[in-house]
């Protein structure tokens, strides 16, 4: 959804005010005055929305994600959309450095359609943790949970990489020990790594539940008191399912929304600046 962009469409004015316009002189004044005026009203409209429910508890990365820019005399029109990275409304936008930007899911929400991959996805793809036409989506347990939001933090991301070796991002390289000795035989060490893929109907990442190991009868070791490491049951749960690509319904059209607002108040912010600048001749 690239940004929507907003210019005058003479059948969305009465002719004597563009006719008078016209002859004064102050068509491109009016016409940007105009435009800026109902780009504004837009804009305040879909933020009052996404607050209001038309998305499901969106954060304020997402409502401050909604931009707006202005028309000019030399450029009379005025754009509506979402931020793809560093301010742009353009879906090539550069990647925000404050993590994803909020036109990159937005879009889908927006005009419907199938989900991109993560990066998350994109890592355990390169590790083989899952296929390259898979998908993860939470599953509600651990790592897995959701906020309030409804997402799984970026902490949370980040130890899903690290506890299934799939860490291989630039910059980003530590996975939590899984060998013998020091570097993964302690207690803490294996409730860190505690997570296995089970591919079994379409498959999910699971996670153990309850209390790791703890001192046992020392079987096999001839030392008693000695943490036990083999025939400890524990629990299970998903933390995230294995999916298919996920295709979402549109849940926020915010096109349909922002042309049917501008021809209802286009006419009206005509009008208003027209009879300003014939109040104002020489500031308009």
């Amino acid at each position: 959804m690239a940004g929507i962009q907003i210019s005058i469409d003479t059948s969305d004015l009465r002719r004597a005010d563009l006719w008078l316009a016209t002859i004064t002189g102050n068509l491109d004044f009016v016409s940007s005055r105009a435009i800026t005026a109902t780009a504004k009203s837009i804009h305040a409209n879909l933020k009052r929305r996404l607050a209001t429910g038309a998305v499901n508890k969106p954060t304020s990365w997402t409502t401050r994600g909604l931009l707006v820019r202005y028309a000019t005399r030399a450029n009379p029109v005025a754009v509506v959309g979402f931020n793809y990275g560093d301010g742009s409304f353009a879906d090539m936008g550069r990647m925000s450095s404050m993590g994803v930007p909020s036109g990159r899911y937005m879009d889908v929400l927006a005009r419907g359609g199938i989900r991109s991959a993560k990066s998350t996805e994109l890592a355990l793809r390169r590790a083989g943790v899952i296929r390259s036409n898979q998908f993860i989506t939470p599953g509600g347990y651990g790592i897995g949970k959701t906020n309030s939001f409804g997402n799984v933090t970026g902490g949370n991301y980040q130890r899903l990489l690290s506890r299934l070796g799939a860490n291989r991002d630039q910059g980003v390289t530590s996975n939590a020990p899984s060998g013998p000795g020091s570097r993964g035989r302690t207690a803490a060490k294996r409730r860190e790594a505690d997570l296995f893929v089970d591919r079994r109907k379409g498959g999910a990442i699971m996670q153990r539940t309850g209390k790791g190991p703890k001192g046992g009868t020392g079987i096999g070791s001839g030392n008693p008191g000695r943490p036990q490491t083999v025939g400890y049951r524990r629990g299970i749960k998903p933390a995230f399912w294995i999916t298919e690509q996920p295709r979402y319904p549109v849940q926020f059209p915010i096109r349909v929304i922002a042309e049917r607002q501008f021809k209802a108040e286009v006419g009206n912010h005509f009008r208003q600046a027209l009879e300003w600048a014939l109040k104002n001749p020489k500031r308009s």
